[in-house]
């Protein structure tokens, strides 16, 4: 599976169950319509052999190995059954299928899936279909949780700056200076902004598409923690709920030894990122005023 960018996000424990088909009326003349297609659900750990079973969202390691009881049931001699899996925005892979070839009404599978070294939301699928070709879905969501990872070093220079290389905005998700301009479209990946309105670096970050900061005192720690003491993605997540009542959209006195915790969410996914400045170059002019920081998530 191709690594992308890591992510953290809080998960209800709850499977949801999706259904597709054509409904029908159920012949009492009332209308009510029932829903055409097999019945799925997920083994529950219920003691004896049953037990070690994912059956709700909830989270992992990556490692981990993890193992989906899929019980169907149908009406309808069953056609075909499939799980899938998607990684963050990718395209659904598939874990496992199934195929009947007789006339098959119950279908019991036990699947194991390791999560990979891919921090990040995994959205594990059921289809199961019948031989009248109506299909339900139900799904189950896993947020793999892991140590943190190292990203490389970011730079971005002065709202003032000038320069075809000068780019004074930054996306965290992919890790790169773009330009802040204003007849530029990609407002929605602007994590950090430099707000300088002129010749001196304004030492303040806004930012453009809903991504909130907490920012450290002088000590450089957030909730007691320096860069070097947060060890996982919990902790990060453990700082901002216990600072949240201080979080903003633009924060100030952005300098050097400062520590961040930036929350940004792309694509309904939430990130959080440790940011801690390494150097924040205030010149004479505005041309080649810039900040370094080195970040994790």
């Amino acid at each position: 599976m191709k690594k992308l960018i890591y992510s953290t996000l809080s998960l209800l424990l709850v499977a949801s169950t999706l259904f597709v088909g054509c409904g029908k009326d159920d012949g009492t003349g009332t209308g009510t319509t029932v829903e055409k297609g097999p019945n799925i659900t997920f083994q529950t750990n219920s003691g004896g052999s049953q037990t070690g079973f994912t059956f709700a969202d909830g989270s992992a390691l990556v490692g981990d190995k993890i193992k989906i009881g899929i019980r169907i049931s149908s009406d309808v001699n069953l056609k075909s059954s499939k799980l899938t899996v998607k990684y963050n925005a990718q395209a659904e892979s598939n874990v496992h299928d199934s195929t009947y070839t007789s006339n098959t009404k119950l279908s019991n599978k036990d699947v194991e899936y390791t999560i990979p070294a891919d921090k990040g939301i995994y959205v594990f699928t059921i289809y199961a279909t019948d031989k009248d070709n109506n299909t339900k879905t139900a799904k189950i969501t896993i947020k793999a949780n892991g140590p943190l990872i190292e990203r490389e070093d970011g730079k971005f220079y002065s709202l003032k700056a000038t320069g075809a290389d000068k780019f004074s905005a930054f996306d965290l998700l992919l890790g790169e200076a773009i330009t802040a301009s204003s007849s530029a479209t990609n407002q929605a990946a602007r994590d950090i902004v430099d707000a300088s309105t002129g010749a001196a670096l304004s030492k303040t970050w806004k930012s453009q598409n809903g991504t909130m900061f907490i920012i450290s005192g002088d000590d450089g720690k957030l909730n007691a923690k320096t860069i070097t003491q947060f060890r996982n993605d919990q902790d990060i997540l453990d700082a901002w709920n216990a600072l949240s009542s201080t979080a903003k959209t633009e924060i100030s006195g952005v300098d050097l030894g400062k520590l961040i915790i930036a929350k940004s969410t792309r694509d309904g996914n939430t990130f959080y990122y440790l940011i801690g400045i390494n150097t924040v170059e205030d010149g004479a002019g505005s041309e080649e005023d810039f900040y370094t920081f080195s970040y994790k998530q």
